[in-house]
């Protein structure tokens, strides 16, 4: 799909977020001495085939978590290790295949939800901006469906490709697509190193994770019942969030998580998991989610049924602050920004124009508690808003997303 056409099928979509352009964690520059990437994407074909972490992106990344320890009132919350590899800038440049524009190929989510349509937006508002031309394909959540998106677009032969990985299913077409000679850039998402993808633009999984899962340990003093209630099954984005958030409760003997189960980043899935949790677990202390549009069904849950809401995780929509504004609700939040996608296309245009890339490209938010939250809760605006947003006001008043 064209730019035109795009802006056309925009056009008919009630739009339910802003677009702004997220705080990029990475610098570029690396040293070489040992082989390979870590794990999670990135490190594919083009990257350097020997180095270690390019220390100023390293130092930035572990500044991350402890800026996020220190929002939640965390004592110690521990960096994973991580290697981040620069990419060669001489193996992707080149010039437009076709014409005198770049055309960027973009398998999105698709607009299942407000962060998706958000995603989508913020894409194609920064193509314009850079005048390039985008082929696009929604996966709608689907894994499956994505992997026809994929070879479909790769039919194309775009330029560069932007994935948002719906699934590590999708990691062969990944692989053929970079074969083919199309540079693939993860978005918002990680696939294993054989999908050869030559960069991943992502908020750090572990940091998330870990950092909510710790937040309910010391909320708890260290013991309870937990739920872990995690996104769309098989995606990457829930899976390695709730990895590492299950990985961070067995350090706890005395919390236990009673159940583990999906709310598809639904406020109306959430709830009714929610009123089963109510009804099954009357003494749940405390409930880890990934997600905000997840937490919005447990608050309405537990608010219908006149209960007190038990602590809470996930990200920051404008709807879960608005429902909790004025109660006593405990919950800490971070947001996982879909405005990042743009971060994901000037990375494949870095990439087309020779520009130092970095196979690991970490996205930076704000986090905070309960505690901060009538800062962030915006009521001259729509609820699908993630908080805090970069994007300009006028633009958010053209999009209908806030008042003028």
């Amino acid at each position: 799909m064209t730019n035109t056409a795009f802006r056309r099928a925009r056009s008919r979509r009630i739009l339910a977020a802003a677009v702004g352009f997220a705080t990029l964690v990475a610098v570029a520059g690396c040293s070489a001495e040992q082989e390979g990437a870590g794990s999670g994407g990135g490190g594919g074909t083009g990257a350097a085939e020997d180095c270690i972490n390019a220390e100023e992106a390293q130092a930035t990344y572990e500044e991350s978590w402890s800026s996020v320890a220190e929002a939640f009132g965390l004592s110690e919350l521990t960096p994973v290790e991580e290697e981040v590899c620069e990419v060669d800038p001489e193996t992707w440049a080149a010039e437009p295949k076709q014409g005198d524009a770049y055309r960027i190929a973009f398998a999105a989510q698709g607009p299942t939800n407000s962060w998706g349509v958000l995603s989508e937006e913020a894409f194609n508002y920064h193509a314009e901006e850079l005048g390039v031309d985008v082929l696009y394909a929604a996966a709608n959540g689907d894994a499956t469906q994505q992997v026809d998106n994929i070879q479909q677009l790769a039919s194309q032969d775009p330029d560069a490709m932007v994935v948002v990985p719906m699934g590590e299913g999708i990691a062969g077409q990944v692989q053929a697509a970079v074969s083919q000679g199309i540079p693939v850039v993860l978005c918002s998402g990680i696939l294993p190193e054989s999908s050869q993808a030559v960069s991943t633009v992502t908020r750090q999984y572990d940091l998330l994770g870990t950092a909510y899962a710790e937040w309910i340990a010391q909320e708890l003093g260290g013991e309870g019942q937990v739920a872990i209630l995690s996104g769309l099954a098989g995606v990457p984005t829930a899976e390695y969030q709730k990895a590492a958030a299950e990985a961070t409760f067995e350090k706890y003997p005395d919390i236990e998580v009673v159940t583990t189960q999906y709310t598809e980043w639904s406020p109306t899935v959430a709830k009714t998991v929610a009123q089963n949790l109510i009804a099954s677990y009357p003494d749940l202390d405390a409930i880890w989610s990934d997600s905000g549009y997840g937490a919005i069904g447990v608050v309405q849950a537990y608010q219908e049924a006149g209960l007190p809401v038990p602590p809470i995780t996930g990200d920051a929509v404008n709807d879960f602050l608005l429902a909790t504004q004025g109660t006593d609700v405990r919950y800490a939040l971070s947001t996982f920004p879909p405005e990042m996608s743009s971060t994901c296309l000037d990375t494949a245009m870095d990439l087309l124009n020779g520009e130092p890339v970095l196979n690991k490209v970490y996205i930076d938010s704000p986090s905070f508690t309960n505690e901060e939250g009538e800062q962030y809760v915006r009521e001259d605006c729509d609820g699908g808003l993630l908080v805090p947003t970069s994007a300009p006001e006028d633009l958010l008043v053209e999009l209908g997303m806030c008042q003028a």
